[in-house]
Formats: structure tokens, C-alpha cells, sequence
């Protein structure tokens, strides 16, 4: 019996120590292929042969962040909790896309939206290149695929270590970024860091940034076309404060140079509520009927008296005529699933707004109308330089 219970103590030892070791190990791993990119000089994939924009004509810009291809019409998200319409807690299930194809059916829809509009500029977020999450399919290579005669910049700002969570559907590792699509020559491009959490989370979240990508005009300044993705999942809005800090300080320099500058994104900020442009505030109207509580991570772009955080000098354009983004507690069920506008553009003084509005993408794996290829429909600017 003796022999027996050694034995028995000698195995869960050893299986123990195993354990430890493996643990210890990934930590290691996990620690030692974490590092921040940082502020640098972008290529520009240049194949435009239209050499500069001019002032009076008109242009259009779209952002669309396309979900790595896995927000499918009937996927939700393991990250992502929300509240029911009696007030309980709600949450996702999957981590990657459902399979192969409907990552490629969700990305080739997504390209495709984009080509109708026939923009001149087009930014992209959350677009994979080699992640466990999508299937290792590079969206960033179809996006070029698809505008031959574009200039392309490809900002990295996901480079995860392999993420084991949850254990049904494991994340694994990401490498993806923000995509920039010109028709017109873009003669330098950069990438400039957004300050990110300095908890163990920031070993497998995003590696925030936005890029800026450089157009000559005709009367010799310079359009500036940049690309943001800001911090969601941020508890009290902190992260994101220090990041419109970081903006500013980006939108002065370009301000007292006389740069025209467009800002397109992903802002995972309310652009509607309190906005002066529009009559929502959280107490007697909400967007799109929305009666459901807010989800913890949406904060309001706008504060109380209808100011926005963005420095004068610059105007946030958002639309209202169709929401932006669902959350993925649950799959898209139109008027159950929470919606709002989180998608739009920041925009100099010295820009005229043409028009602006909100794309309803159409038929998605579930037959419906709205976020058919992503958890977010595009938003489309038209504009002229003054």
C-alpha cells in the first residue's frame, strides 16, 4: 500500500511540476515575443499614375473595418458581452471564423461594398495577413488584388503571441493591421503609436496605432489620409483619452502647417450621442431606437454639452441614417442586436463636406441586409479642399 501511495504522489509530483514548467514556459514565450513597433516610415506600394489631388473637385473617402473576415451574420464573439432587453448580462461564444470559406465569402464581400461606392481613398481595419483567427488567409493581399491601380500602405497593428483561449476555439497567434487604399500617388507614409494598457493584457492586444499617408495638391500642400483604430475593451475610457491626446497632438502639427487632413476609422467611441449635429442624448432619445443598455465598452465621443474632445480647428463627421457597428454578445437579429455609429471621420476646417452617410451592406450567410460581411458597415465621406 505504501509502494502504492508513492508511487501515486511520485506521479502527481512529476505531472505538477510538468504543469508549472509548461506555464512557466508559455509566460516566457509570451513575454519574449511581445514588443511594441512604434513610430516609423511605411511602404508605399505605388502603382497610381495620378500624381496629385486638386482643389474644388469633389472626393470620396470610405473606412470600413472588415472584422478579420469572421463576423458572419450568425457569429459572436467571445470578448464581447452586452445586456439583454430585461437588463441580464450577455456574452460571445467563438474566437475564430466558423471555417475557411466564410472568412474568404465575408472578405471578397467586403472588397466588394467597397469597389460600388468607386472611392478614392478607401481605409481598411482589422485586416489579417497571417492569423490563426482567419484562417492564415492574407486579406491584405486580396484588398490589392482587387485595385490594381492603387497606391497601398499596410500598417501593422496586431502581432499577437499564440493565445490558448478560450480552450473550445482558441485564438492563437495574429498578425494583421489598417489598410490604405489611393487612387491618387501617396508620397510617404507612417505609422504613429497609440498608447495601449500596461497589464498583462497588452501581451495579446492590439498593438494600437493609426498610419497617415501623404498626398500632394495642386497648389502645393499637402492631404493628409490617415487611418485609425482605437482602443475598445477599455474600462473608464482611460486608454482612449491618452490616445485623442495623441491625435491632437498630430492634428496641431498638421494644422499650423495649412495640411488638409481626413481621418478616417474605427473610433470604438458613441459618435452620435450628444453630438451637436443631432438631437440624441442618453435620457430622451437614443439612435435607431435603441433601447437596450449600453454594452460597457462603448463610450461617448461627445461629452455632456456636446463637445467633442478634438481640438478646434477640426469637425467630427458621422451619420445617423444607419448604424456602424453591432455588438457581438449575440448574432445579428435586426432589432435585438445593440447597434450604434462608431465609424465616421475627423476632418481640418479647410475641407468642404460634400455629403456623408452610413452604407447597409446587403445579404450576408443569413440572407439579411446589414453587417452582411463584418460586425460593422462602412461609412462614406464626400469632400473638397477648399
Amino acid at each position: 500500500m505504501n509502494k502504492i501511495l508513492k508511487r501515486v504522489l511520485i506521479g502527481a509530483g512529476i505531472f505538477v511540476g510538468v504543469v508549472v514548467l509548461g506555464a512557466g514556459g508559455y509566460v516566457g514565450y509570451v513575454i519574449l515575443s511581445y514588443n511594441r513597433i512604434g513610430d516609423c516610415d511605411l511602404k508605399v506600394d505605388s502603382k497610381s499614375e495620378l500624381e496629385k489631388v486638386a482643389v474644388g473637385d469633389t472626393y470620396k473617402v470610405l473606412t470600413y473595418n472588415i472584422g478579420f473576415g469572421a463576423y458572419s451574420q450568425d457569429f459572436d464573439f467571445f470578448l464581447d458581452t452586452g445586456y439583454d432587453e430585461e437588463g441580464k448580462e450577455t456574452c460571445g461564444h467563438h474566437s475564430t471564423a466558423k471555417s475557411k470559406d466564410e472568412v474568404i465569402f465575408n472578405t471578397n464581400g467586403a472588397i466588394s461594398t467597397t469597389l460600388e461606392q468607386n472611392p478614392d481613398f478607401v481605409c481598411f481595419q482589422e485586416v489579417d495577413t497571417d492569423s490563426t483567427r482567419s484562417y492564415h488567409i492574407n486579406q491584405d493581399s486580396k484588398i490589392q488584388e482587387k485595385y490594381p491601380a492603387y497606391d497601398h500602405v499596410h500598417a501593422i497593428n496586431f502581432h499577437s503571441a499564440f493565445l490558448p483561449y478560450p480552450l473550445y476555439d482558441m485564438h492563437g497567434a495574429v498578425k494583421g493591421g489598417l489598410t490604405t487604399i489611393s487612387k491618387y500617388k501617396i508620397q510617404e507614409a507612417k505609422r504613429h503609436e497609440y498608447t495601449v494598457s500596461t497589464g498583462f493584457s497588452k501581451f495579446f492586444d492590439l498593438d494600437r496605432c493609426f498610419s497617415s499617408s501623404v498626398i500632394d495638391v495642386s497648389n502645393g500642400r499637402k492631404l493628409y489620409i490617415c487611418n485609425s483604430h482605437m482602443s475598445a475593451y477599455d474600462e473608464g475610457g482611460v486608454i482612449r483619452a491618452k490616445q485623442v491626446e495623441e491625435l491632437n497632438a498630430f492634428l496641431k502639427e498638421r494644422k499650423d502647417n495649412g495640411d488638409y487632413v481626413v481621418f478616417a476609422g474605427d473610433w470604438n467611441n458613441d459618435l452620435l450621442t450628444n453630438n451637436p449635429d443631432f438631437t440624441y442624448n442618453t435620457t430622451d432619445h437614443r439612435p435607431f431606437g435603441e433601447t437596450k443598455k449600453d454594452p460597457d465598452w462603448v463610450s461617448k465621443f461627445f461629452d455632456e454639452e456636446g463637445k467633442s474632445p478634438v481640438i478646434e480647428g477640426f469637425k467630427v463627421v458621422a451619420s445617423d441614417n444607419y448604424p456602424t457597428s453591432r455588438n457581438n454578445d449575440i448574432e445579428y437579429i435586426p432589432g435585438k442586436t445593440y447597434t450604434t455609429a462608431i465609424d465616421g471621420f475627423i476632418v481640418s476646417e479647410n475641407i468642404e463636406v460634400v455629403s456623408h452617410e452610413n452604407i447597409q451592406t446587403k445579404n450576408g450567410n443569413k440572407g439579411l441586409d446589414g453587417f452582411a460581411f463584418s460586425d460593422h458597415d462602412p461609412s462614406l465621406l464626400e469632400f473638397k479642399l477648399l
